[in-house]
């Protein structure tokens, strides 16, 4: 067999496998679409010890020697070429209340939160990891997950993750040192039936 009968034979069985699998059009992508995902700055109005609202029978674990913390939740914009955030506060659209349990480990707490974001509200347990004096002393980054349930406007289920700096100043939105953006960064993943 020459090369030219080789490469003949080869492309067609190329395209008999291809028409052996029938290809689907993708549908458009809102009609597709079975996710909504939100991303807003928390900034911690308040911190206190925790209150009847913290309460093991809601939570789910005991707060004593924990934290309650109260968030407004607020938009961002994103430079488009890269994504380099470059207004950390556009608005108000939501807020969050939360409540920190302790563990074993002095840099890992138990979180149960309550929340609203625009016209969604939710709950959600998880929890939060430390780090302490990094990038510099006085500042604690802070990463933290939520399992999201009843959960408003049909979605079924979601995901929450924020990626905090918290500094000496453990409220409002000017860190101690100086420089950060206080307190996180709020990912919000909800899920629709498909």
């Amino acid at each position: 067999m020459n090369r030219a009968s080789a490469l003949f034979l080869g492309g067609l069985s190329l395209v008999v496998s291809m028409d052996a699998f029938p290809q689907t059009q993708p549908k458009s992508a809102s009609a597709s679409r079975v996710e909504d995902i939100y991303i807003a700055r928390s900034v911690r109005e308040s911190r206190s010890w925790p209150t009847e609202f913290c309460a093991e029978a809601r939570t789910g674990f005991p707060t004593g020697g924990g934290a309650e913390d109260k968030f407004t939740l607020r938009s961002t914009a994103t430079r488009g070429s890269d994504g380099l955030m470059i207004n950390a506060s556009v608005q108000a659209i939501g807020s969050l209340h939360g409540c920190f349990g302790p563990t074993g480990d002095s840099l890992v707490w138990k979180f149960y939160a309550e929340g609203a974001l625009g016209t969604t509200t939710f709950k959600g347990r998880g929890e939060c990891v430390q780090k302490k004096n990094l990038p510099e002393e006085g500042m604690t980054p802070t990463r933290c997950f939520l399992d999201l349930y009843d959960i408003s406007n049909a979605y079924v289920g979601g995901l929450a993750t924020s990626n905090a700096m918290n500094s000496y100043s453990d409220v409002g939105d000017v860190s101690l040192p100086a420089g950060y953006t206080q307190a996180g960064i709020f990912t919000l993943r909800l899920w629709k039936r498909r």
